[in-house]
């Protein structure tokens, strides 16, 4: 049973190898926490350098590199510029220490972008950052690789926690001579971890149901999550603005009801920053349909706790119009609660905690950006080996089986075709497929010699338990030429009835008075040998004298003659028998039988012809006991 069990977990194991393998999506669990002061968010785990050290961070859907917050310098007096909060290090997502790590190769100190390009240069980011090659690992079960370019920051802003970079643009570095380094995405699908460069990603909403946190999953979607939709849409050739869609309208219904956008414009959708960035006139409309007012020291909107719970009661939300082009095509609408406008600034965002709305004035077009926010209520799927990607509005259905996709590469033997409203997929690919049917024959046939080798084994109990072996009765009575040979009364010999017919019956009738009888009478001459007592009986006769002076043996002798049996069948006395009829060189035999001429009876009552000797043992256990008696 062992054995069986042993193959069984080897099986399992061996089937989760086949559905990680590179024809299936990999799902990333998230973190279960909701990070950052501009939030809350869902984070993700990373587990960086060797041994591995974990961080929380936020996902980011335009960045090709990673950034975690640096141990020495992430919670000083320096970066705060005063006060640093006490519970500093796990606000940011637990800080990193590269000297602890094996596998840190610095490559120096650099900017996330430079002369307006790179990661959210269009917005005005500016981030120092001590780049390296580092052993990286998503999740804290997912693929795990070496090499990966990681970038450790001190600063809070832009960025307070860390972030995984999402997008499958290499990492160049102008000053190491053009150095290149490959995306995380990249570099799965050249090990063949993952069937193609694409992903789906919500930001979850922790204001829905129980809390709902968020989705990454590498080469697939999840249909539990989004409504579908015919929409597709085509990425822009700027690889740094690539997920750009046509924002058609955005309309608010409240305690009234107005247009907030009507002419479309093209707008970029970004995890990287939590806020939408829109036109002046746009934000003009938000603060009238919301009552809001800038904050200048803070340049957020902030919401005062009156004006914050009549906000709540109001049951506002805003819809926003999606398409690939400026009029009409297929279009996907997008609804925001104001639950998912209600999140909170921290210091050193603010001087104190406080609500805000998370809306940005854009500068010009190039900021044009649908950020965090709006990815609370979006499903975002990208697909970058057939340049298309896909937007849908999340469901919110509590207990929803998750039922997810697998995005193919287009050059997979599948032949995959664009999915509807989720990407390019197909739910099982060819692999796949063949792993689950060869799995599916070894399962059942791993089950069915486990099968037969438990009822094997319990035949094999059942079969000993009912043929118990018998008890040998020649044990019990005695050698076999003693055993009764049939049912019934069994006759019995004695010396007095040998050769007498008459005397047969006589004995019988004695035999069967003393039938119960097991013990000698008190002179001990009255015992008979009957093959059936368990006991042993000393037999009394005379006493010979020992052979040279040795101890004397005692020896038992019965009184009688001995008697031979002719080959005619005739019985002869030991007075008919001469000398002259003994072999040759035998000598008389001081001893005298006590039997007569009726030899013994066989086990199938056969008479037979050999002479019974009084040393005959009755008992097979005691023939030892017996034979120590007996001449040498």
């Amino acid at each position: 049973m062992h054995i069986g069990r042993e193959a069984l977990v080897l099986f399992l194991f061996w089937i989760s190898a086949c559905w990680a393998s590179e024809d299936t999506a990999v799902e990333i669990a998230p973190s279960e926490y909701f990070d950052g002061n501009d939030g809350p968010w869902s984070s993700f785990f990373l587990r960086v350098g060797v041994p591995e050290q974990d961080v929380r961070v936020l996902v980011s859907t335009a960045s090709p590199e990673s950034l975690v917050v640096s141990l020495d310098e992430g919670c000083s007096t320096a970066v705060f510029g005063g006060p640093v909060p006490t519970d500093c290090a796990v606000s940011r997502g637990v800080l990193f220490n590269p000297n602890k790590s094996a596998t840190w190769n610095d490559l120096g100190t650099f900017g996330i972008n430079d002369n307006g390009v790179g990661l959210e240069a269009n917005l005005g980011y500016f981030q120092p950052a001590q780049f390296a090659s580092e052993t990286l690992g998503l999740g804290l079960t997912g693929p795990k690789l070496d090499n990966q370019t990681v970038a450790v920051i001190a600063t809070t802003e832009p960025f307070y926690l860390g972030i995984f970079g999402l997008n499958n643009q290499p990492v160049n570095f102008t000053s190491l001579g053009n150095y290149s380094s490959p995306s995380f995405l990249t570099t799965l699908k050249d090990q063949k971890l993952i069937p193609s460069e694409s992903w789906s990603y919500t930001a979850g909403a922790r204001y829905r149901l129980k809390q709902v946190y968020g989705q990454l999953i590498l080469s697939g979607y999840d249909t539990s999550r989004f409504k579908e939709n015919s929409a597709t849409f085509t990425m822009a050739d700027d690889i740094t603005r690539d997920l750009v869609v046509v924002l058609q309208s955005i309309s608010y219904s409240g305690s009234t009801s107005t247009t907030l956008l009507s002419d479309p414009i093209n707008i970029y959708i970004d995890s990287t920053d939590p806020n939408l960035w829109l036109p002046d006139s746009v934000c003009d409309a938000f603060e009238q349909a919301f009552g809001l007012t800038l904050d200048g020291d803070s340049g957020l909107y902030l919401v005062n706790d009156t004006h914050h719970t009549q906000l709540l009661n109001s049951d506002a939300q805003v819809t926003f119009r999606l398409s690939d082009v400026t009029e009409g095509g297929d279009a996907v609408t997008v609804t925001l609660p104001y639950g998912a406008f209600d999140l909170t600034a921290e210091p050193p965002l603010v001087g104190n905690q406080s609500y805000y709305f998370p809306l940005k004035r854009a500068a010009n077009e190039t900021q044009y950006t649908l950020g965090r926010v709006f990815l609370q209520e979006a499903y975002l799927t990208a697909d970058y080996e057939r340049h298309t990607f896909n937007v849908s509005a999340c469901t919110w259905n509590e207990g929803a089986q998750e039922n997810i996709i697998t995005i193919l590469s287009p050059d997979s033997d599948s032949g995959s075709t664009p999915g509807s409203g989720g990407g390019s997929g197909s739910s099982l690919g060819g692999g796949a497929i063949a792993g689950i049917v060869i799995g599916a024959i070894v399962f059942f046939l791993i089950v069915a010699a486990i099968v037969f080798l438990v009822i094997r084994r319990q035949r094999k109990k059942a079969a000993f338990a009912a043929s118990q072996p018998e008890p040998d009765m020649s044990m019990l009575t005695g050698p076999v030429h003693n055993a009764p040979a049939t049912p019934g009364p069994q006759k019995f010999y004695s010396p007095e009835t040998v050769g007498d017919s008459t005397g047969v019956s006589n004995a019988d009738s004695n035999r069967g008075s003393a039938a119960g009888r097991h013990s000698p009478s008190s002179n001990g001459q009255d015992a008979e040998l009957d093959g059936n007592s368990p006991q042993i009986y000393q037999l009394h006769g005379e006493s010979v004298p020992p052979p040279d002076g040795g101890e004397a043996p005692t020896y038992h002798e019965l009184p009688g003659t001995e008697v031979r049996k002719t080959t005619s069948g005739r019985v002869v006395s030991a007075m008919e028998a001469s000398p002259s009829s003994r072999g040759e060189g035998e000598e008389d035999s001081p001893y005298v039988s006590t039997l007569g001429s009726m030899g013994w009876q066989g086990e199938r009552g056969d008479a037979s012809s050999d002479l019974v000797s009084p040393t005959t043992p009755v008992h097979r256990e005691n023939r030892a006991s017996l034979a120590s008696h007996l001449p040498d």
